[in-house]
Order: C-alpha cells, then sequence, then structure tokens
C-alpha cells in the first residue's frame, strides 16, 4: 500500500473489518492503515481463515482478495454470506492484481459493488470505503 504522504482517511472509529488476503505483507500494509483510520481489524490468509473469523465476530465490512490458497475472493464472499445471518448483508470491498474491468462483472455476480486494485492507493481505498459504507447506512 502506497503511503507517502498524510492524506484524508475514513473515520472507521469502533468499526471492525476483516482483511482476507494471503499477501501478508499486503495485509499489514492494509491492516495498519486501517488502524490509522480508528477500525479494530482482523486478518485471515484463507478462505477457511475467513470463515472461522466471521463465525466468532460480526465484522462491519470485508476486504477480500480475489487469490487465495484454498479457494478464491468469490468461493469466500458466497461461503461468508452463507455461514452467518450477518454474512448475507456483510458489505464486501475486493482487492485484486487485476484490472477492475476485467473482474467487474463477476464481482457483481457476488454482490460486491466495489473492487481496489493493487497496488492499493490510500485515496482510492479511502474513497471507496466512504462510498461502500454510505450505501449501507
Amino acid at each position: 500500500m502506497r503511503d507517502t504522504e498524510e492524506r484524508r482517511r475514513p473515520d472507521l472509529s469502533g468499526r471492525l473489518v476483516l482483511v482476507v488476503e494471503d499477501n501478508e505483507s499486503c495485509a499489514e500494509a492494509v491492516s495498519d492503515w486501517l488502524a490509522s483510520c480508528g477500525a479494530r481489524v482482523q486478518t485471515a490468509d484463507s478462505v477457511q481463515g475467513a470463515l472461522e473469523r466471521v463465525r466468532t465476530t460480526s465484522p462491519d465490512l470485508a476486504l477480500v482478495d480475489i487469490c487465495l490458497p484454498d479457494g478464491n475472493g468469490w468461493d469466500c464472499v458466497d461461503r461468508i454470506r452463507r455461514a452467518t445471518e450477518l454474512g448475507k448483508a456483510l458489505r464486501v470491498v475486493a482487492i485484486t492484481g487485476y484490472p477492475e474491468r476485467d473482474v467487474a462483472h463477476e464481482a457483481a455476480e457476488h454482490g460486491v459493488r466495489y473492487v481496489v486494485t493493487k497496488p492499493i492507493e490510500p485515496d482510492a481505498l479511502a474513497s471507496v470505503l466512504d462510498a461502500c459504507l454510505l450505501t449501507a447506512a
């Protein structure tokens, strides 16, 4: 995540955000940035890890990588949505190294309205989080 200067950060105070990302440095950078916005952050590095997290906590939002070691991000989203009552309404942002236009159709098929491409730009993530949280308010 590139963050070379101080930029506007969304207010995520008290929100629980689940970051599902198997690239440790990416997960750490995104988690640190979210924490600096006031979020409580949990991480998972697989579909199974994400399912375990949502069964024991109630995240307000999930950032899910498209490529995971035990499935893809769409598998993860679908399984989360079926796993708990909360999952049906969970706001999800897809994270991907693919161009957004290449995943937009699949994202829509899985109820994911927001996609952020890597390398993740803080301003782009801030805008997506603002939009995502506003639409569900």
